[in-house]
């Protein structure tokens, strides 16, 4: 399928723990005289940094980059970010591929337009829309996956599974209360394994909960910012503990609860229907706790007032944004974003209730 695209050169882009690992993956693309570049980035968000995306735009050129040329995206959600927007703007617009290598990577970051970088110290606040040419996934790379990747994958599945509910919902709780995941250690993190079966219906679904989105609002900016559901929270938190510490999925998970106590002290979520929804959410954070020692609330509270949807709603000055559901598969707002904004001193509750501290 690569090799069809006939391009003049393959330019490869991935982090080191694939080269490591699958380095030699795609060397059949040279394999008819096609010459082969391959950049080297560092693993997960550190890849995301503005230095990285000039090196990526310098060495195309150093390459012979051409508009006959073919970008490969090779690896893990942050890889593809930084990919997908160097793909982007140079020439404007190199042809894309896709080759994810994680869960999360393959059913809610290639699925998606949206490119990225984190500057400035914030999450995701340079970036483009790009489509790629071609998504290539192959679920094997699944087999292999550290543990905290493949809790992160089913992270962003649980937050379909409690936006959408329905088939969502139950494939994913079916994926813990059917032995689908091995617990032979007591449930303990290091245990979970997933039957191949069982990955490709998880995958099949998380494709397409973002398909069925994505094709009445490609951008993700009305009804496609449904998939931003706990991610105030949880960005907040990512940068706070500092990049890589908690698995972006995982962060999701947490930050769901954050939206749950809220729309519970808002008087949108009932105390049965937010015990219900809390319930699906710690069939993972049960198995994955904040590491100690946690962030001052000051310093996370920092972050999620500065988050990249702020503005969208006019928030005032002691208001936040993220979403806020009714009960499983029922999103409550009056905004075409799907969006709610609410008093930030429900939010500060939630971390103090979780152990978090004020910075004096």
């Amino acid at each position: 399928r690569l090799r069809g695209l006939k391009p003049d050169r393959f330019l490869v882009v991935t982090d080191e723990a694939v080269e490591k690992h699958y380095g030699s993956y795609l060397d059949a693309l040279g394999s008819d005289g096609t010459p082969v570049f391959k950049y080297v980035l560092p693993c997960g968000d550190q890849c995301k940094a503005m230095k990285h995306l000039m090196g990526l735009i310098d060495w195309s050129f150093e390459s012979g980059g051409t508009r006959s040329s073919v970008v490969v995206g090779f690896g893990g959600g942050a890889l593809m970010n930084i990919t997908g927007l160097f793909a982007g703007i140079v020439y404007r617009g190199f042809r894309l591929v896709y080759v994810p290598t994680t869960l999360l990577a393959m059913h809610d970051v290639t699925t998606s337009l949206k490119t990225s970088i984190c500057h400035w110290g914030r999450k995701n606040n340079i970036g483009i829309y790009y489509a790629p040419t071609l998504i290539l996934m192959d679920l094997a790379f699944c087999r292999t996956l550290p543990q905290d990747e493949l809790l992160s994958g089913l992270g962003e599945l649980c937050k379909n599974a409690a936006l959408f509910g329905g088939d969502h919902a139950k494939g994913f709780v079916e994926a813990f209360s059917k032995d689908v995941l091995n617990e032979c250690c007591g449930g303990a993190a290091e245990s979970l394994t997933l039957e191949d079966k069982d990955l490709v219906k998880l995958t099949r679904l998380g494709v397409r909960a973002k398909m069925d989105i994505l094709c009445v609002d490609a951008t993700e900016n009305l009804q496609g910012m449904v998939f931003e559901y706990g991610h105030t929270f949880s960005h907040a938190m990512e940068k706070a503990y500092g990049d890589g510490t908690i698995p972006h999925g995982i962060g999701v998970c947490y930050g769901m609860l954050c939206s749950s106590y809220v729309a519970e002290k808002i008087g949108i979520m009932s105390a049965e229907a937010r015990a219900e929804h809390d319930a699906m959410v710690r069939l993972l954070t049960d198995r994955w706790s904040l590491p100690e020692p946690k962030p001052s609330i000051n310093k996370v509270m920092g972050y999620a007032m500065n988050d990249s949807k702020r503005g969208i709603l006019e928030e005032e000055a002691h208001e936040i944004t993220d979403l806020v559901v009714s009960k499983i598969g029922n999103i409550v707002s009056d905004h075409p974003s799907n969006l709610a904004k609410f008093d930030k001193k429900y939010v500060e509750e939630w971390f103090e209730l979780m152990g978090f501290q004020w910075e004096q």
